[in-house]
């Protein structure tokens, strides 16, 4: 493998998981457009699968993470409607209904950007997402609220773990790295040096045991987001977070706070 294939093979998400009954039900509930974006940020063409429940003042954007989708939210989707939010949500390029081969934190801040607009009042992200989220966050997208679950903090580490599991040998691994490098600014692959200038309000969970995603990514982004709060949430893993019962009961009183 050269660096140009190990480069694509790192920006090509996993097979998707299985769809479970509870997501099918939730998009069945949700008004669904797609939307086009050319030239795409890392594929020709990306077109865009976007859902909306309900219709309110208040939005929430949700955003998934790498090898998942929008429907991942059903247990949260229902707890939002019913305190009174719009929800909107998209599968990014390369998940779900969308199109495309390849995928990226700018590829999902991107898609975000054009599915909210200007401004929402929250912004609930998992794992990839949320870096996706705060690359959109520095780019000018406008959010009162912002809740991470197990979110991805440094990019650049999941490039070297990447390399180590795929066993690249170290002269194609230093070409892939300078090609990630010239692709992508040290800015927009580190959370934390984005947060630094965020005002939002955020609030972060991350399940200490998380296997996926090491607890130290979202200590590294509540260290330098001001007023940030971090939350340990012991067995809630890195995908079960997102229906974890405390973790959604937590979500929905901190976006409900007024200002």
């Amino acid at each position: 493998m050269d660096a140009t294939l190990a480069l694509q093979e790192f920006l090509r998400p996993p097979p998707p998981l299985r769809n479970l009954k509870r997501e099918e039900a939730i998009l069945e509930r949700a008004e669904v457009t797609r939307l086009k974006i050319v030239p795409g940020t890392e594929n020709d063409i990306e077109e865009v699968a976007a859902y909306r429940w309900g219709k309110a003042d208040r939005r929430i954007l949700l955003v998934h993470g790498w090898g998942g989708r929008a429907a991942q939210f059903f247990a949260l989707i229902p707890r939002l409607l019913e305190a009174g939010f719009e929800v909107i949500a998209f599968d990014a390029p390369a998940h779900g209904a969308s199109s495309g081969s390849f995928a990226s934190g700018p590829a999902f801040a991107r898609a975000a950007q054009v599915i909210a607009g200007d401004a929402v009042h929250g912004i609930i992200a998992h794992s990839l997402g949320a870096a996706g989220s705060a690359i959109a966050l520095a780019q000018g997208l406008r959010a009162n609220r912002v809740v991470f679950l197990a979110p991805a903090a440094l990019i650049g580490s999941l490039l070297e773990e990447f390399i180590r599991l795929r066993q690249i040998p170290e002269p194609v691994a230093a070409e892939l790295r300078q090609r990630f490098a010239a692709r992508y600014s040290a800015v927009i692959v580190s959370v934390p040096l984005m947060a630094r200038k965020f005002d939002a309000s955020a609030l972060i969970f991350h399940d200490p045991e998380d296997r996926d995603l090491p607890f130290s990514h979202s200590e590294a982004i509540a260290a330098a987001w001001p007023g940030a709060e971090l939350i340990a949430t012991g067995k809630a893993g890195h995908w079960r977070i997102m229906r974890d019962q405390s973790v959604i009961d937590r979500t929905i009183r901190f976006l409900s706070i007024s200002g």
